[in-house]
This record gives C-alpha cells, sequence and structure tokens, in this order.
C-alpha cells in the first residue's frame, strides 16, 4: 500500500473517531425552554422557565443577561412537574454497557426577570450538576422585541458567580437527586460493545475497503497484490 493511501487511511479514521459523538451524555440536561432558542418574544414576561429531565441541583447558577450585558435575573425556584410533549432520551452506564434511557417527565427552573432595559438579543445561561455528578450547561438566545422598563427603585445588577463545585475547585455539594421511577433498560443484547461503538467500527471497516480495495486495469481486471 502506497504512503498516500496509508495517509488517508489513518486522516479517515481520525476524522470519523472525532465526529462519532460521545455516549457520556450527562444526565438532567435540558429538555426545553420558555422562551425557546432562537425566538422572538414581544411581551414583558416576569420569569423564563427551563425544563430539565432532573430537578436542577441545589448549587445551580443562572443568569438572564441583556444586550448590553447587565443581568435582569432575580433569583431562581423550582416548579411543579409536567409530562413533556416530546420524550428526552439519555445515556446510562449499566454494567459497562450505554444503554438509552427515556424521560417523560419535566423539571422546570423559574429565573425571574426584574425588567426589560432594552430591546435586542438576551442570553440565558445555566449551569448545574446531574445526579451523576456531570456538568449540565449552556445557553439560551431570543430576541426581546417587547415594551422596555426601567428597573425597580430598589433594584441592583446581581453580581454572583458559579459555586465553585460547578467548576470543579471542590467537592460537589449534594446533586439533585432525580424524581420518579426510571424508565426500564431495554434487554440485554448479549453484548458489553456500546453500540456506538459498534456502529463506528461498521463504519470505518467500511471506509478503509472502499480507500484499500483493488483498482482495475485499464483493461478491466483487477490488480493482484504480490
Amino acid at each position: 500500500m502506497g504512503m498516500f493511501r496509508k495517509i488517508a487511511v489513518v486522516a479517515l479514521a481520525t476524522a470519523l473517531a472525532v465526529a462519532l459523538p460521545s455516549p457520556a451524555r450527562a444526565h438532567g440536561q435540558l429538555a426545553f425552554s420558555d422562551p425557546a432558542d432562537q425566538t422572538t418574544v414581544t411581551d414583558a414576561r416576569d420569569r423564563v422557565t427551563l425544563y430539565f429531565t432532573e430537578r436542577a441541583s441545589s448549587v445551580a447558577f443562572f443568569s438572564v443577561t441583556a444586550p448590553d450585558g447587565t443581568r435582569v435575573d432575580h433569583g431562581w425556584s423550582g416548579g411543579e412537574p409536567k409530562p413533556l410533549e416530546k420524550p428526552v432520551t439519555e445515556l446510562t452506564l449499566r454494567d459497562g454497557k450505554w444503554e438509552p434511557q427515556e424521560y417523560r417527565i419535566g423539571f422546570p427552573t423559574v429565573v425571574a426577570v426584574s425588567h426589560w432595559p432594552q430591546r435586542g438579543v438576551y442570553t440565558i445561561r445555566y449551569l448545574s450538576l446531574a445526579s451523576d455528578s456531570d456538568k449540565v450547561s449552556g445557553e439560551i438566545r431570543f430576541d426581546y422585541q417587547g415594551p422596555v422598563s426601567a428597573a425597580p427603585a430598589d433594584w441592583q445588577a446581581p453580581t454572583s458567580q458559579p459555586d465553585p463545585a460547578l467548576l470543579g475547585q471542590s467537592a460537589p455539594s449534594a446533586a439533585a437527586a432525580p424524581t420518579g421511577a426510571p424508565a426500564p433498560a431495554p434487554a440485554d443484547g448479549g453484548t458489553s460493545w456500546p453500540y456506538w461503538l459498534i456502529g463506528g467500527l461498521i463504519v470505518v471497516a467500511g471506509a478503509g475497503y472502499l480507500v484499500l480495495r483493488p483498482r482495475p486495469r485499464p483493461g478491466g481486471r483487477p490488480r493482484t497484490r504480490r
């Protein structure tokens, strides 16, 4: 095999390994939010709500930032769970295997909003710990085009920062345990290999065959390796 084809095989395998999704998706992921990401809001609501597959950790951090960088969040609290319109599937490690587990209940976090100082793109940021101590983080951006309002008379923009436990600077505080019985695990397929890895190996093997297969000679007869 020529040097070029060796390099091509290595590059292809590396690219596929990077492209394959990691199975270690944290529990407690965001199911949906109100407002949703990349939407437009026209009403001067007093809160935003995020629904997760587990209750947010007691040390979770939430913020709402105006277009000019000013924070307008005013604390957060939990709410009543509600059924999800679209179930969320996460991966759970059981006996050395990553197995899909479906969640049908959303656990809300309600973040109070003090005022709407300007129109434009606002950002909701969240950082929490799942029951398996994995981080759950992300952000939601939405375009506010409702009425502008002044800050309350006694308003002071929050300066709080994430708990050190969320940043890996100390042992995590007690993360919220999931509420409700988990969905039954899928039946054992008789193998200890994760399905995502098996699929990735099949893709790599197929791609390698396409790169390494003998090329036909101009006369139509394939070349024979010696």
